[in-house]
């Protein structure tokens, strides 16, 4: 099967309403260390590729992020829309067959920022979040499976943002989860069931949802995009 550039596919999904994409190999997804530190095996196929979509959430835009229940967030469900609508463009226009992966990599997702970085997005930061060029850590990641190799993006090899940065990430955090100077979850998930527990009832188009407005306070705290 012949490879596929993919500026095109690239340049469908920024039309489409993402703010920025990149493409890996499944291959080399396959083989990222999210996987093997996890335990876990990516059920990705051969000769396939994964489209990585970035929709940049600004911090005067925090609304994105507040989980609702309906399929996560308001960003996210925005993700959806752009993946459905790249995945059918792909297959009216060029015959190739393309699915929107799902958000949990225990549901047949992949590791976003592993896939991000090995498509040429942006680099894992001191604060365990990917940082991009152009918008730091405020961006959210889907993904689409394309039934195609296409080739990857090259890897941001000159993009070293917290080089010289006296990690005021690190500093924010309520949880104190870089304590040791790397990222540890179990504070985090402190912080997320906290989260959880102070969730706000709100009424949207006459249906009560249960919004929960996760910590941003490590990704708030990075000068990196701005």
């Amino acid at each position: 099967m012949q490879t596929k550039a993919p500026d095109e596919i690239i340049e469908k999904a920024v039309a489409c309403g993402a703010t920025a994409a990149g493409a890996t190999s499944a291959e080399k997804l396959a083989a990222a260390p999210s996987y093997s530190a996890a335990g876990m095996e990516a059920a990705l196929p051969e000769d396939a590729a994964v489209l990585v979509l970035a929709l940049e959430h600004p911090e005067n835009r925090p609304e994105l992020d507040w989980w609702d229940g309906d399929r996560g967030t308001p960003g996210n469900r925005r993700l959806i829309d752009i993946a459905r609508q790249t995945c059918s463009w792909l297959e009216q226009a060029h015959g190739i067959q393309a699915g929107d992966l799902p958000y949990y990599v225990q549901a047949g997702g992949a590791f976003l920022k592993d896939a991000a970085v090995l498509a040429g997005l942006g680099v894992i930061g001191r604060n365990n979040l990917l940082i991009t060029p152009g918008f730091g850590p405020r961006v959210r990641l889907r993904a689409i499976l394309i039934d195609h190799p296409l080739t990857p993006g090259p890897p941001l090899d000159d993009f070293s943002p917290c080089s010289g940065c006296p990690s005021p990430c690190h500093e924010a955090c309520p949880q104190n989860a870089f304590d040791t100077g790397d990222y540890a979850r179990p504070p985090c998930t402190v912080q997320m069931n906290e989260d959880v527990q102070n969730r706000r009832e709100t009424v949207q188009n006459g249906v009560t949802l249960q919004q929960v407005r996760y910590c941003r306070a490590c990704e708030l705290a990075c000068p990196a995009g701005f």
